[in-house]
């Protein structure tokens, strides 16, 4: 009887796992988790992607707002006032100070001093109001240095084509202007001159620079960039088929979001004033800005995603493979960092298909219109 009472407890005890059966448990577990993490991360992104969407949708909505109340007209990209002490003029604000209406900012656009600099410190603290607000519509829940940050800003406005040379150096006197850029489109050896005495403007240069963007800068004093930035409504290469706002996780570098400078707030294509000609247009990838060592500038999508911050104008993004844009019709879309190199310029000019009579034997061509199905 002791017998067998004492190996029934025996059996009794030796319940549980053997070493074989925790390995194959653990085994079990691992794989679930390598088959639950990535679906769990896909899902976090998928909801990142959607809230950038929607944010981006908003700026754009404010945009077209901002349009309607002001015949038409799209805000400028950076307003830069006469300067009072001397015969510049300083960097005034941008154009998201301009959409602060028309996204329940009200409060702050009413004590925005519009007479002084966007980082002036003194009495009416520009700089601390941009510092302090944080406005959820400008920020990417994908880019660090936006998201959730006071003065962040995640996106930004098109502003065409430019000499690669003055889109680095934009904080001194010469800007980023349709009437600065020395491009010489039609090939008549003639390029706008503002320093020449009388000042000689080569017209159809000037149309043609101002025709690669949509948001252009507004200089006090000088007639013809005073809110040259499109129309809606007169976008002639199709409101659906052209760049608005895109997202660039390098923008503003140490600045807010009402740094009214191109490198801070808008993105662009980088050219070599040297390269441009008549057949530019058609294909400006052959004419793109090099950085001195013959290597061509990261300017396309996610290119230049390493930056550096508030010198790198150009789309990048912290989606996988991606670059939230909007359009000037107000739809927001992805496109892919591979889309067409060509496809891509042509999104970003809002009038490059225009077709323009300039006389022989100088010819200037035009782009194709753009296909549904292109990109």
């Amino acid at each position: 009887m002791q017998s067998r009472r004492h190996t029934a407890a025996s059996r009794k005890a030796r319940r549980g796992f053997t070493l074989i059966e925790l390995l194959v448990v653990i085994s079990i577990i691992a794989t679930l988790m390598s088959l639950i993490l990535p679906a769990i991360q896909n899902a976090r992104e998928a909801g990142r992607r959607t809230q950038c969407l929607n944010n981006i949708r908003n700026v754009t909505l404010a945009a077209l707002n901002f349009a309607t109340s002001n015949k038409s007209r799209l805000p400028a990209l950076g307003y830069f006032p006469a300067n009072p002490a001397s015969s510049g003029r300083i960097n005034g604000r941008s154009w998201a100070v301009e959409l602060l209406p028309f996204l329940d900012q009200q409060g702050t656009y009413d004590r925005w001093n519009k007479d002084v600099p966007f980082d002036d410190t003194s009495a009416s603290a520009n700089r601390r109001l941009a510092e302090d607000l944080y406005v959820e519509a400008f920020a990417c829940p994908n880019d660090e240095s936006a998201f959730v940050t006071p003065g962040g800003l995640s996106y930004v406005a098109n502003a065409g084509f430019g000499d690669a040379v003055i889109i680095a150096n934009d904080g001194g006197a010469v800007q980023h202007s349709f009437l600065q850029e020395q491009f010489d489109w039609d090939g008549d050896s003639i390029v706008n001159d503002l320093s020449a005495s009388p000042v000689v403007n080569d017209a159809d240069d000037t149309k043609i620079t101002k025709a690669t963007g949509v948001f252009w800068a507004e200089f006090e004093g000088v007639a013809q960039t005073r809110n040259a930035s499109a129309s809606i409504g007169k976008i002639y290469d199709g409101s659906g088929n052209t760049f608005m706002f895109g997202e660039n996780i390098n923008a503003l570098g140490s600045s807010t979001w009402a740094d009214p400078r191109t490198r801070a707030v808008g993105f662009m294509f980088p050219l070599d004033t040297a390269s441009v000609g008549p057949g530019t247009m058609i294909d400006p990838t052959g004419a793109i800005a090099t950085n001195g060592g013959g290597v061509a500038l990261p300017a396309y999508p996610n290119e230049a995603k390493t930056g550096p911050d508030g010198n790198a104008p150009y789309l990048n993004s912290n989606h996988p493979g991606i670059v939230v844009v909007s359009m000037c019709d107000g739809a927001a879309r992805t496109i892919s960092e591979n889309l067409d190199e060509r496809v891509y310029l042509q999104l970003m000019t809002p009038d490059g298909t225009r077709l323009r009579t300039i006389p022989s034997p100088n010819t200037f061509l035009s782009e194709n219109p753009l296909s549904a199905d292109s990109f």
